[in-house]
């Protein structure tokens, strides 16, 4: 392994942090392996990190020198390196499931004994249907991550956001798979679309659709949320409005009297 710039690094976590202090790098006959040490903010033993293996070939043989491979994702595999960069905290896989822009991922967390919350997420990105003829590439990411303040929601944000800034040159190199279409609605009718300053502030966008139904205008809700019918002669009553405090005469000037009664 040999330090190359922090500017080299194949993963990039997203903007706000952390940081990469430090990029250790391995070359391959078929690929490259990064450990990419991130800024701490932690009091647990090691160091955060990005692990990441970029395959150019995955065919290549192990019996060749220098040649990279990736393993199998099983969970005694996971155990091991969580023990392993992780030590002496008890690690609890999620099983929630969750995916980012590259797919699905898994990840566990835990408190370590100096009270610091620790996540370890892993994942493997290879196109869904391997190739015959040409062999495509893949990219192994693994994270390890504890800090001293931060909450779940915010640790699993940096492997959510996370982008690879790194490639091959050759063309059947693709670990992402075919890119997928845009949405049914894109470009239809009845189906508007927002930006997200207008949405409800969970991060998707409230879509309000109106439907023309014998000749009534009828706003139709949202997925998800049930809907309530109202027969046309019910009316839900109004809330009633406070009336308006009387402000205190601002002091120094005369008081008006009021108008006589008629």
């Amino acid at each position: 392994m040999a330090e190359v710039p922090a500017t080299r690094a194949v993963v990039v976590p997203p903007p706000g942090g952390p940081s990469v202090v430090a990029v250790l790098q391995q070359q391959y006959q078929n690929g490259l392996s990064q450990e990419i040490a991130l800024s701490t903010a932690s009091r647990t033993t090691g160091q955060n990190a990005f692990y990441v293996s970029l395959l150019n070939n995955t065919s290549g043989s192990m019996e060749i020198p220098d040649t990279l491979s990736l393993a199998t994702l099983t969970p005694d595999r996971i155990q091991r390196e969580m023990e392993e960069r992780i030590p002496g905290v008890e690690m609890e896989t999620s099983l929630v499931y969750v995916q980012n822009r590259f797919g699905p991922f898994g990840f566990a967390t835990g408190h370590s004994a100096t009270g610091d919350l620790c996540l370890y997420a892993w994942q493997r990105i290879e196109p869904g249907e391997p190739a015959i003829f040409v062999p495509g590439g893949a990219v192994s990411v693994r994270l390890r991550l504890c800090d001293a303040d931060a909450s779940i929601d915010q640790l699993l944000r940096v492997f959510y956001g996370y982008s690879i800034a790194a490639y091959y040159r050759q063309e059947s190199w693709n670990p992402y798979g075919t890119p997928p279409s845009p949405p049914a609605s894109f470009g239809g009718r009845d189906a508007p679309m927002y930006p997200l300053s207008l949405s409800d502030g969970g991060g998707s966008t409230t879509v309000v659709r109106r439907r023309i139904e014998s000749g009534e205008n009828r706003r139709s809700a949202p997925a998800g949320v049930p809907r309530r019918a109202i027969d046309k002669d019910t009316v839900a009553p109004a809330t009633p409005i406070p009336a308006p405090l009387e402000a205190a005469p601002p002091a120094g000037f005369p008081v008006v009297p009021p108008p006589p009664a008629q």
